[in-house]
């Protein structure tokens, strides 16, 4: 849920109309939750000391991530992206062009984030606590990483009229909330590819539920 501060944002930049709700799902489309935080902080702990090889989770995070674009000058909404679990959650970013993104570390170990190809990234250790601030512009999308644990990846697109962001549970299914109503783009993306695309329109006053969208087979080798 949006802070009373940037939904406010969110009504002044539309005149002051209503915020809605959209409701929807990826057909096929079946994920892992991130692992619980308490067992990977054991398990990352052990890595760091070197205990045990460094291995890909087998809960990876999701991959999915649903978006809204269209015509909208206040800020993306719940666009909201961290480390959990030992990686990205979700692994699957999207930011506005021309503005700067957060990927928060809420795990109890220090992560490095790399970005690769993105023009002027430098890579740095982020502890606890804290949080990565990556400049994006136009162009990408572009492969992200940790320079400590090697089995973290996921993808950076970047996005003239981002609106909102929302992730896509394993069951396949994802929520808008504080949309504003109007037509726009919404967008499935997986990894480095769009997979699904359809217009909406969002009411006023109710809540849209939009039909099953599927996922083209995906390009990746």
């Amino acid at each position: 849920m949006l802070g009373a501060g940037c939904a406010a944002a969110v009504l002044v930049a539309f005149g002051g109309v209503s915020a809605e709700t959209v409701e929807g799902s990826v057909q096929g489309y079946k994920g892992t939750e991130a692992s619980s935080e308490s067992k990977s902080k054991d398990y990352y702990w052990k890595v760091w000391n070197g205990a045990l090889p460094e291995q890909r989770d087998k809960n990876d995070h999701n991959d999915v991530l649903a978006v809204l674009t269209g015509k909208f000058t206040g800020p993306p909404i719940g666009c909201r992206f961290s480390f959990r679990g030992g990686g990205l959650d979700p692994s699957t970013i999207a930011a506005r062009s021309g503005t700067t993104i957060r990927i928060d570390n809420r795990d109890a170990f220090t992560h490095e984030l790399s970005v690769k190809g993105l023009p002027g990234f430098t890579p740095l250790e982020s502890g606890p606590g804290k949080a990565r601030a990556i400049p994006v512009p136009a162009g990408g999308p572009w492969q992200v990483g940790d320079l400590i644990y090697g089995h973290v990846d996921g993808h950076l697109h970047s996005m003239r009229e981002l609106v909102a962001c929302a992730s896509v549970t394993s069951s396949g299914r994802f929520r808008f909330d504080n949309v504003p109503p109007g037509p726009y783009s919404l967008r499935i993306l997986r990894g480095s590819e769009q997979v699904a695309m359809r217009r909406v329109t969002v009411p006023a006053g109710r809540t849209l539920k939009v039909d099953p969208l599927s996922m083209s087979k995906s390009r990746r080798k």
